[in-house]
């Protein structure tokens, strides 16, 4: 294959792509900012029984939630995004969406009457929750159908503003002394706000669909609600099996380090977001060379963050958890290494995975990602009670490894795949001479509060980038092409 000058060079629209992912980039870690420091504001405010209602809340929430986005959401984006009758399918995605939310309202009725003793009732957050999902309505076919439409930033930004008036709102509150009213209700206030913004951005009209057109929309919302599934599991049951063969505080010491972890995935979680909706709209249009380049940047653009970041952490993994959670979470730094190698197997595994999703093989998909599960729950039953917490890392990292070789295998069979390995090569080796001068910076320069960790990172973190700007043309381009693309000034034969 020729040398690209670019990693999105050979696909049109290109600058598109670029601000998508910028905005995504931003967009995702503000997102996780928010989040942390909000729920370290509410554990030292807020009584943990309260919390705890809280995400009892969320918890349910969730649950009921969870095939009106991973099913019928997903599906929604697969098909609209193909360009073929998209009010039609828009409407019937409505309509699909509006069936589950009366089922659900059934399912819970029905629980009230004949579980009246269940935590759900004892802990006052039924109607919560019913609100919950109506809003939820409201909210994700509104974020869906300009996602499914191809405008990626405002998904994207609205995404944002949704955790942002949430936290904003229950801060207020929370600080005025309505813990219950405030936690709930800047929940239901985050979503309002969200969907009043992105509606102005949504095109599609409500009109007359056929049986046919809600069939196919179902059939494909299931599939790809069973692939997402499974994604949950990946995320869930090493923290069941290690209460199971542990105790609750290893259960919760290795949540909160692989929610640490997940933040070399940002950028993979970006990528998916922007190249989901345009790889199923360039599969209609066998575009394949397009699909085969943008699976091919976007996983180069995954890998510029995961790997840097996991090694930062094999330097400084233990005075993030010392510092940002205290010294009990510190038996989780071992698993920290490997959870964090995980992220760099899960960009290969999301964008396979979402790549035969959007070219119309979510079968394949459940079936490599299957294979990876039950490889999973055989390895933590060998490796948990012996290796505890590094052992549910480790079984992990192995299964996920065998998803995506499998996936591979699968895409293979339809696409052309390859990737950029020389830059991948070049990320590593550049890494390690960030691990050098983090290595020095500890010596020199004790990390003993926050304040230096920062620091460390931070520095570590542009030295890194500089780097890499200067040995990796493809990179260089792709990055001052972005600047570009904002209205920076950069000379072109920079």
């Amino acid at each position: 294959m020729a040398q690209v000058t670019d990693i999105f060079s050979n696909i049109g629209k290109g600058n598109l792509i670029r601000s998508q992912t910028f905005v995504s980039l931003a967009s995702q870690f503000g997102l996780t900012a928010i989040g942390f420091l909000s729920t370290v504001y509410f554990t030292r405010l807020v009584d943990p029984a309260l919390v705890g209602i809280y995400f009892l809340f969320f918890s349910y929430y969730t649950l009921f939630y969870l095939f009106s986005e991973s099913g019928i959401g997903e599906a929604s984006v697969k098909i609209i995004s193909e360009g073929h009758q998209q009010n039609s399918y828009y409407s019937a995605s409505m309509t699909l969406r509006l069936i589950y939310l009366v089922l659900c309202i059934i399912c819970l009725a029905f629980m009230a009457i004949f579980f009246p003793s269940a935590v759900l009732m004892n802990v006052s957050i039924f109607w919560w929750v019913i609100a919950a999902l109506i809003i939820d309505f409201i909210y994700n076919s509104r974020i869906y159908a300009a996602y499914a439409d191809g405008k990626v930033n405002a998904f994207q930004v609205s995404l944002f503003l949704n955790t942002a008036v949430r936290s904003f709102i229950q801060i207020i509150f929370v600080y005025l002394g309505y813990h219950t009213f405030g936690l709930e209700g800047g929940f239901f206030a985050g979503m309002i706000a969200a969907a009043l913004f992105v509606h102005r951005y949504n095109s599609l009209k409500l009109i007359r669909f056929s049986k046919k057109q809600l069939q196919h929309l179902l059939k494909y919302a299931v599939l790809v609600f069973l692939v997402m599934s499974c994604y949950l599991v990946y995320q869930n049951i090493d923290v069941v099996m290690i209460g199971h063969f542990m105790s609750e505080t290893h259960a919760g010491i290795y949540r909160i380090i692989y929610q640490f972890s997940m933040l070399a995935g940002l950028a993979t979680i970006s990528m998916k977001a922007v190249l989901y909706p345009k790889f199923s709209a360039w599969n209609e249009k066998k575009e394949i060379k397009s699909i085969t380049e943008g699976l091919r940047g976007g996983t180069t653009v995954s890998l510029m963050l995961a790997i840097p970041i996991f090694f930062s952490f094999l330097i400084l993994g233990h005075d993030f958890i010392f510092l940002f959670y205290g010294n009990t979470y510190t038996d989780g730094v071992t698993a920290l290494y490997w959870l964090s190698l995980i992220q760099i197997v899960t960009v290969f595994m999301y964008l396979q995975g979402m790549c035969l999703n959007a070219i119309s093989h979510p079968k394949y998909a459940f079936l490599s990602i299957a294979a990876g599960i039950v490889s999973n729950i055989i390895l933590n039953l060998l490796l948990i009670p012996n290796y505890g917490m590094e052992g549910a890392a480790i079984a992990t990292t192995i299964s996920m490894s065998i998803n995506v070789v499998l996936a591979f295998i699968l895409l293979k069979k339809s696409i052309q795949v390859h990737y950029d390995w020389k830059s991948a090569a070049k990320m590593i080796i550049v890494s390690l001479v960030m691990c050098g001068f983090l290595i020095l910076f500890k010596q020199f320069l004790p990390i003993t509060n926050v304040a230096l960790l920062l620091i460390a990172f931070t520095v570590g973190g542009l030295l890194y980038g500089f780097i890499m700007l200067i040995v990796d043309k493809n990179v260089r381009n792709e990055v001052f092409g972005m600047a570009r693309t904002f209205g920076i000034k950069i000379p072109k034969d920079w």
